[in-house]
């Protein structure tokens, strides 16, 4: 029931250009995000070893979720994010939106910026003025692995 509600807060939102919008962030050349605030920083996330850094935390996203960074054969990964929002409704979160111009299909990975827990991951194929959004059922296994590579660090 909570994920549900956490689904449908995050369609509403992400539907709702008068109610929320993500602020759009980079990765400059060295891998630091850029574009939080300093309550998330230091902020890093490195393509080549799918490690992403959020103040003291970290993960190294399992081969289980960091296939889908490598489905395509020039990925681009746009970052959003959102920390003004009422967290009763979604935890503040980072967004990885994964696509190449050449192919109709892409990913959305939703994480939790303050604990980098996994909450959605959602595929989108466009076809025409279509878009479907078959599930991801990513298994026990693969949230488990997640959540151990969760590591606090200094």
């Amino acid at each position: 029931m909570k994920t549900l509600i956490i689904f449908l807060s995050f369609l509403f939102l992400s539907n709702s250009n008068t109610i929320h919008q993500d602020k759009i962030l980079k990765i400059d050349k060295k891998g630091n995000i850029v574009g939080l605030p300093k309550q998330f920083t230091p902020a890093k996330f490195d393509l080549a070893t799918k490690k992403l850094r959020i103040k003291d935390r970290e993960v190294i996203f399992p081969k289980c979720l960091s296939s889908y960074f490598e489905q395509h054969r020039n990925p681009k990964v746009n970052l959003s994010a959102s920390w003004y929002h009422e967290k009763r409704i979604l935890p503040y979160y980072l967004n990885f939106e994964i696509n190449d111009k050449n192919s109709n299909y892409g990913y959305t990975i939703l994480i939790n910026l303050e604990t980098l827990e996994l909450i959605y991951i959602n595929k989108s194929i466009i076809e025409g003025n279509t878009i479907h959004n078959p599930k991801i059922d990513l298994g026990e296994r693969c949230l488990k692995d997640y959540k151990v590579a969760i590591k606090t660090v200094d």
